[in-house]
């Protein structure tokens, strides 16, 4: 039965070959009869959001490190249902660093941190880019094309504020210091307002609210904490007023860095980020009320718990329900925005109209390391509290040349993978494989283990499961998507800085030996 092609942005099932059906894109947040939500909004890995609001609509912008397309942005109407709305950032350098070659990668750098405006018609967004200076992207049509310019130096965890005729950046770690730009971004100058020395101080974001002038930002770290310093002038006196303390009720906060904005009723909100495991940090939307000029958040005292506490919708007249697709049948002309290489793209090794209703990932480099093979294509896991994410594909592997591997697995420091190998004496074999990035830890040891199989005209189901909480990365085959079998071990993670993201699926095809095979991929779906 030929594939129905898939719609992206509506909540239908899909019915697909094999007794397969695409799983059902889910609403970003549960909700009760629309009247609340329970945090996060989006149960997912969108780290360091900025957000602003232009008209009804509400944006945010996430950290994306060295994934591309990056910068992801997304939208909404409530600040509770969240879909797609761009990917601006294409690439940042071309080096063997972010090209995956000889040796080099860029894990835990790239994009980190940025800020978002609108300004005179037009969305500003700046990047620190955290090895390569900074970037400025614009546009008067997020959903458009952006223009790029890469600015003259970097300005870490930036927060921008356009005053006027002035554009002023707060910036640095520990110690924060102000600076004035140009209306055409050139720098200016440079004052230290803020010393807090082996603080944490970062991810600053800056307002003027009134007569003041506002930097929200985080003492980040293990505890975490929320602040805010207010002055009349840009470049200070500041005093500060803890707003998030790192510890309450004797329990550690990892609720912090994020953006403070109005909503169209003229209630205020922030939007902060929460460390949640090895999955990544999810983005919680808290009410803010105004006490004696400083914003007060979820009471001061204890922010509501993740996946238990409901807290009450913010105003909107759009009550729709919003989803951010995970599954893929690869029926469309373009990637959907769910997915992001790892690493720069190779446009020459992927397809989807060679052969059509189908991926095909070719190999685009020799290794014998998965986090250093080109052309992985990765996308965010989705937590849930009550079972295990998991991720299926149906793969067609009998284009893969000796040496070639092609299957799926879930990537963090360490990651574990399930795929198919060519071998010159034992045809096909499934191969587990667990294995480092840099460090993952000293009680991690590498594994694998294999087994030959006879996959019929070369189709092959294969799948990865995680479970929020648990943090254990576990594998399935079958040979006709009814009978599964476990395989492999169990591979523990955690959130480690030496990737800097949240946990992924990712779908690769790469060789060991010789490039010039391929693979191809019928689906993907999260169940």
């Amino acid at each position: 039965m030929k594939k129905l092609a898939f719609l992206f942005y509506v909540c239908l099932a899909v019915t697909m070959t094999a007794q397969a059906q695409v799983g059902k894109p889910q609403p970003t947040n549960p909700s009760d009869a629309g009247t609340h939500y329970i945090n996060p909004i989006v149960r997912a890995d969108y780290p360091d959001p900025d957000v602003i609001r232009v008209g009804t609509t509400y944006y945010m912008v996430s950290t994306t490190m060295a994934h591309f397309p990056g910068a992801t942005i997304i939208k909404s109407q409530d600040l509770v249902n969240w879909e797609y709305c761009a990917q601006p950032l294409k690439a940042l350098l071309d080096n063997d660093k972010y090209n995956l070659r000889n040796g080099e990668n860029a894990y835990a750098k790239g994009m980190w941190a940025s800020t978002m405006k609108y300004h005179n018609g037009k969305f500003y967004l700046l990047i620190n880019g955290n090895d390569n200076r900074a970037w400025l992207l614009s546009t008067a049509n997020p959903e458009g094309e952006w223009d790029v310019k890469r600015l003259s130096r970097n300005y870490y965890d930036p927060g921008m504020l356009f005053d006027g005729d002035k554009v002023y950046i707060a910036c640095g770690y520990c110690n924060i210091s102000m600076c004035e730009l140009d209306a055409d971004f050139n720098f200016l100058r440079e004052k230290e307002i803020i010393v807090r020395e082996r603080s944490g101080l970062e991810g600053c974001h800056v307002y003027k609210i009134g007569e003041y002038y506002y930097i929200y930002a985080t003492y980040g770290g293990f505890p975490s904490g929320q602040a805010a310093f207010r002055s009349k002038s840009p470049f200070g006196p500041f005093e500060e007023k803890m707003l998030v303390e790192k510890n309450y009720d004797g329990k550690i906060n990892t609720i912090h860095q994020g953006a403070l904005f109005e909503d169209v009723a003229g209630k205020w909100w922030t939007v902060m980020q929460e460390d949640l495991g090895a999955l990544g940090r999810f983005p919680n939307l808290l009410p803010v009320e105004w006490e004696d000029g400083w914003p007060v958040v979820a009471g001061g005292v204890r922010p509501p718990v993740s996946f238990v506490d409901k807290v009450p919708r913010p105003a909107s007249a759009d009550k729709s329900i919003k989803c951010l697709p995970t599954s893929d049948t690869f029926s469309e002309k373009t990637l959907g925005m769910q997915w992001q290489w790892n690493h720069n793209p190779v446009p020459s090794a992927w397809s989807l109209t060679e052969r059509p209703d189908w991926l095909r990932l070719k190999t685009a480099s020799v290794t014998t390391q998965l986090h250093q093979a080109q052309g992985m294509l990765t996308q965010r896991i989705f937590a849930d509290p009550d079972k295990a994410s998991t991720g299926t594909i149906r793969l067609d592997v009998s284009s893969l040349k000796e040496g070639d591997r092609a299957g799926i697995c879930i990537f963090q420091d360490p990651y574990a993978m399930i795929c198919v190998e060519r071998t010159s004496k034992k045809g096909y074999q499934l191969l587990w494989q667990q294995e480092k990035v840099r460090n993952a830890g000293r009680n991690f040891t590498p594994a694998e283990k294999a087994q030959t199989i006879k996959p019929k005209k070369g189709i092959i189901y294969l799948r990865a499961a995680i479970k929020y909480g648990e943090n254990k990365a576990r594998f399935f085959y079958s040979l006709d998507n009814k009978k599964w079998e476990p395989f492999g071990g169990e591979t523990p993670q955690t959130f480690n800085l030496t990737v800097f993201v949240g946990s992924r699926f990712g779908i690769f095809c790469y060789a060991t030996k010789q490039k010039g095979g391929y693979a191809d991929f019928d689906w993907f779906t999260t169940e």
